[in-house]
């Protein structure tokens, strides 16, 4: 993810439900062991306060997932050749699937177009480091979703500029998927800023701009390219609903406090854009690594009260959350993800994927770790620590005013931006703005 990637550099080393699309020697290993594992069980497999202590929730239960397969050696943002580098698959034991299949741990798995699936480029290898991987998956019954990716040269997440790579992708991930006979659930993509976006660009839009200039917002705005992208973007749900394809998204949570004034510019600033429509789940980055990263200060478990609830309230059920980064920041130990969880459980969060497998087997020792993080998702707080952990806090609401302040600022300079290129242009609108 690109607030992530900005952070750290790659890893080294609401609606009904539709039927799922249609390395190493550990990893040769693990087939056996799936194989082994899952012949005897084919017979049978066939702004708002806190919460009130005094009124009971009825909900779901939650459950945690993963980004995963990004573990990619030798990666390299400003080498493009690096995109086709093996995976690192050697933490995919028996150990890990059998806590997976135990606790019925989904998988958002990276899918490179033009690598994993789609034309491969001439010369460039083909790999099937990640067909093995889905593979084992469905022999054991551990879901597992499809995490579109593009090549470098072209972002790499689904920002602006790459709509038309992204549709095209997710068509041919659909139809690859088909093909491969293998099984997932659906499809999820990545709304930020483009791979390589400058820091002081990401930073104004997390918390951090503090009194920085934005007039590094300049060479991004642009309301009718943004509608462009906006119509693309748009179609990639509705092609999924008409083919039976479920279709998730994993936006920055800026576009949250960009559309809270009914405007566009904050997003339009940032080069990325989320359109309503029937996506299967939202899932917004609250991860407090990076903002802390980014901000220089750690804003808290109130980010995530925070964060959620404004999801819930712009789209309804399909406002989740994600977290991350593990082993990073505030989350360089266990227990206050471990927290976090439980505190989106007792917000009524559905599911909550992490960033990422492998960096939470890396940090926190192994498949053990994802064991407890499963257990903390079943245990919300309750009574008076639940509405004490889900209470407003100064500190996120400190964080969120910085990012509103930047949102301000595109807002203003976007007439006078787009008057300097021939004709001045307001923001687009939230939510229909680029409908018309």
């Amino acid at each position: 993810m690109a607030t992530i990637a900005g952070m750290m550099g790659a890893d080294s080393g609401g609606r009904a439900p539709r039927a799922p699309l249609g390395g190493t020697a550990a990893l040769a290993t693990a087939v056996a062991f799936a194989v082994a594992l899952i012949a005897p069980q084919v017979a049978a497999a066939q702004g708002m306060g806190g919460i009130d202590p005094g009124k009971p929730l009825t909900r779901e239960p939650t459950t945690i997932g993963f980004w995963a397969g990004e573990t990619v050696p030798g990666t390299d943002w400003n080498l493009p050749d690096t995109y086709w580098n093996p995976r690192g698959t050697r933490l995919y034991t028996p150990y890990l699937w059998r806590v997976l299949r135990r606790y019925h741990v989904p998988l958002y798995f990276n899918l490179r177009y033009k690598r994993d699936f789609g034309a491969i480029p001439e010369g460039k290898p083909v790999r099937n480091d990640a067909l093995k991987i889905i593979r084992i998956a469905n022999r054991l019954g551990v879901p597992v979703w499809g995490w579109v990716l593009v090549p470098y040269t072209d972002g790499y997440w689904a920002w602006e500029g790459a709509a038309a790579q992204q549709f095209r992708a997710v068509k041919s991930l659909v139809h690859w998927a088909r093909t491969k006979h293998v099984r997932l659930e659906g499809l999820a993509i990545d709304p930020e800023p483009r791979l390589l976006t400058p820091f002081e660009s990401t930073a104004a839009i997390m918390g951090g701009a503090g009194g920085a200039s934005f007039s590094i917002f300049d060479p991004m705005i642009d309301p009718v390219q943004q509608c462009a992208a906006w119509r693309t973007y748009a179609r990639i749900p509705r092609w999924a609903e008409r083919h039976n394809t479920l279709v998730s998204a994993a936006p920055m949570p800026a576009a949250l406090d960009d559309i809270r004034d009914g405007s566009l510019a904050l997003q339009d600033a940032s080069g990325f854009i989320l359109p309503p429509g029937p996506w299967h789940e939202i899932f917004f980055q609250a991860y407090r690594s990076v903002f802390a990263y980014y901000s220089g200060h750690d804003p808290g478990p109130g980010i995530v009260s925070s964060y959620f609830l404004s999801a819930q309230r712009a789209f309804g059920s399909a406002g989740q959350l994600t977290l991350g980064s593990t082993g990073r920041g505030p989350y360089s130990r266990l227990a206050p993800l471990l927290h976090d969880i439980r505190l989106a459980a007792t917000l009524g969060a559905r599911h909550v994927p992490l960033y990422s497998l492998e960096r939470t087997l890396s940090a926190y020792g192994g498949p053990r770790s994802i064991v407890r993080l499963a257990k903390a998702a079943q245990h919300p707080f309750k009574g008076p620590a639940a509405s004490k952990s889900t209470a407003p806090t100064s500190d996120a609401k400190l964080f969120r005013a910085k990012v509103r302040r930047a949102d301000k600022a595109a807002t203003a300079s976007t007439p006078a931006i787009t008057a300097a290129r021939g004709a001045s242009l307001q923001p687009n609108a939230w939510p229909d703005g680029c409908a018309k």
